[in-house]
Formats: C-alpha cells, sequence, structure tokens
C-alpha cells in the first residue's frame, strides 16, 4: 500500500536444507539484477553486512552495534548512533538516512497508505451489510497478538465492548485468521455482540480502520496501521517501551499502568516476555477496563 515500493524479498525462514539454499539464491540473484545504489540496515543481522559487500552499493548505512565486531561495522559507509530507549522508532530508523545525509529534516515523516476506490468500495459493501452507517461511532478493536504477553484478559475486552454499545457505539474486532479465535472468544462471552471481521486481508483492515471513528487496540502492528491512515488510535502497553513502539503523529493516547497508577508496577516497560518467564503480564491483567472506556468516550467525545 505505498506507491514507492516496488518490491519485497522475503528471508525463506519456513524452509530447511536444499530448499533453503535455493530460496536464497534467488533472492541473491534477484538483488544483483536489480543494481541497487543504496542499502539501509535497520538490525544488526549478519546477512546486511554481507550483502553491503556482495552487491557493491553506492551507499551502505547501518547503526552501530555494540554485539558485532569490526568486520560488520566496516561493512557500511555511515553507522548512525546505536538504539536509545526513549525516541520513537520512525526516528530512530530515519537517523540511518540522516547519517548518509540522504534526508535533512529534524523530522522524521508521518506514515503513509495509499488505498484505491476499488478496495475501499469493497469494505463500505461490508459495512453496509452489516447496517453500520455513519449515524453511529465506529470503533475497531485488535485484541490479539501472536505474543501472548502483551494480550489484555478476553473478559476485560467483553466489559470495554458492553460499556461501549451502551453508549450506542458499533464495534468491530478485526485481525488476522490467525486472531479469529481470540475474537470469536470475546464475541461469544459479551452480552451486547459486536461485527466480527473473519476474512479481511491487511488491506481490507487498512481500509476498515480508514472508516473508523477510533482504534482500540493492544501493542502490535495495528497501532501503526492506526497512525498511517490518520485515524485516533488508544494502544494499550505493558512491557514494551511506548516511546519507542508508540503511535506516530496523528491523535493518539497510550495506557500503560506505572508507578504513579499502581505501585506494583515500577517495573514497566520491563521488556520480559511475561512476569518472572508466565507469558502473562500482570501490568495487563490488573489494567481497569473502565480505564479504558473513559479514555474512549473522551476521545469520541460522546
Amino acid at each position: 500500500m505505498n506507491k514507492r515500493v516496488r518490491h519485497i524479498f522475503v528471508i525463506p525462514r519456513d524452509k530447511i536444507g536444499f530448499n533453503k539454499i535455493t530460496a536464497y539464491f534467488k533472492i541473491f540473484k534477484e538483488l544483483f539484477n536489480e543494481r541497487y545504489d543504496l542499502l539501509a540496515q535497520f538490525s544488526n543481522d549478519w546477512r546486511g553486512a554481507f550483502l553491503a559487500r556482495l552487491l557493491k552499493v553506492d551507499v551502505a548505512v547501518s547503526r552501530k552495534a555494540p554485539r558485532r565486531g569490526s568486520f560488520w561495522h566496516n561493512s557500511f559507509n555511515y553507522l548512525a548512533p546505536e538504539l536509545d530507549h526513549v525516541r520513537p522508532m520512525a526516528e530512530q530508523d530515519v537517523d540511518l538516512l540522516r547519517t548518509a545525509n540522504i534526508y535533512t529534516k529534524s523530522i522524521a515523516p508521518a506514515y503513509e497508505l495509499h488505498i484505491s476506490i476499488p478496495q475501499k468500495n469493497k469494505v463500505n459493501a461490508w459495512l453496509k451489510k452489516h447496517d453500520i452507517h455513519a449515524k453511529n461511532k465506529l470503533v475497531v478493536i485488535h485484541a490479539s497478538s501472536r505474543w501472548k504477553f502483551k494480550e489484555i484478559p478476553v473478559t476485560s475486552w467483553c466489559r470495554i465492548i458492553d460499556d461501549l454499545k451502551s453508549y450506542k457505539i458499533d464495534v468491530v474486532i478485526s485481525g488476522s485468521l490467525d486472531d479469529l479465535k481470540t475474537n470469536e472468544l470475546i464475541f461469544n462471552l459479551c452480552e451486547s455482540k459486536p461485527f466480527l471481521t473473519k476474512d479481511f486481508s491487511l488491506i481490507d483492515t487498512a481500509v476498515l480502520y480508514e472508516r473508523a471513528d477510533l482504534i482500540l487496540t493492544i501493542d502490535s502492528m495495528s497501532t501503526h496501521l492506526a497512525s498511517a491512515v490518520k485515524t485516533p488510535v488508544i494502544s494499550i502497553f505493558g512491557p514494551t517501551n511506548e516511546k519507542n513502539w508508540g503511535p506516530w503523529k496523528g491523535k493518539y493516547k497510550v495506557i500503560g499502568l506505572s508507578a504513579k497508577d499502581n505501585e506494583m508496577f515500577t517495573c514497566r516497560p520491563c521488556g520480559q516476555d511475561g512476569c518472572e518467564g508466565t507469558k502473562v503480564s500482570q501490568c495487563l491483567v490488573q489494567l481497569d477496563p473502565k480505564l479504558v472506556t473513559n479514555q474512549a468516550l473522551l476521545m469520541l467525545k460522546v
């Protein structure tokens, strides 16, 4: 959904043995044939260093990486500062271009997506089919994550949804096919049933987000998708540092328990996969759903 992106090459992590070697060979061949001018390495993965040397691009830039030695650092023409725990990742990613003198502005640009009219028409037809019209406020919820320690309990979502529905607000739960099991569980537990997307693509979801008045989400890609379509978003954060990974520009609110909310959670953000390796984050389990509802009503001006 970005008109400037021409190709996406995917690392073949799902393959093994000879099939993996073949897949890598195919990718490298395509990269060589493209004759790129710039290589920007965002992580400290070794593949970026090898590609910088093999492709012989005019400009290769990455970040300083304490765990990498001279071979890795010398593979690049420019090295941006190490990652910090204070600035948004959108800014720190653009540091690579600033270091290479390609981008000179002091503030990184907003996220941007381009959605076609046919794509919008498809989702508008779905909304019409379910009798969702502009007369009511529309809230879209993204509740599920592949990292379960980022989720709030399904019972919390049920309370939030039932409260919102009591204000005549239309609520849609969205997500991928992998999220459907969690989404259906929430749907079944709600007294006031929300709408449920079951076969939406990422593009369909982007259209739905653009049409919504508010996105309620956990710490996930959906936070940034909402920012990209310029829809107000409330993001619920637990172990992850919202200073790095919170919404970027636009109207937003980050909710996350801290020491001022509950003296138990001076540890947040801890960056861990749940409390003491349990895959469950108590700072999210103990988050009062009413706090989320009240912030949603405030942003919706209901």
